[in-house]
């Protein structure tokens, strides 16, 4: 399995909802096992910038790839980039991943 995990910050804090909003228009897509949009709590103290948060888990990369061609993943780029100041991404495979101490 592989997870993607996806953060933006705002130009402008007022577009925060509108920038959620377009972001759940990847909840359509079929080619994600699980996907979430949530704005950041902003519990830690630091590096609070992060507004919004995408969580998707894919069966595979070929899946991740065929959930970025789909229609719906430029719809959304199209409403969100001009509204985003920072979009930092990460893509990691779960069994590779590790869960003790190394």
């Amino acid at each position: 399995m592989l997870r993607h995990i996806v953060m933006f910050s705002c130009k402008d804090s007022a577009d925060r909802d509108r920038i959620r909003q377009g972001l759940s228009l990847l909840t359509q897509i079929p080619h994600a096992q699980k996907l979430e949009v949530a704005f950041n709590e902003k519990v830690d103290q630091l590096g609070n910038d992060i507004e919004v948060v995408v969580y998707g888990e894919f069966a595979d990369v070929t899946a991740l790839r065929a959930y970025k061609e789909h229609p719906l993943y430029q719809q959304s780029i199209d409403i969100v980039r001009p509204l985003r100041e920072l979009r930092v991404a990460a893509d990691y495979t779960v069994e590779a991943a590790a869960t003790t101490a190394l």
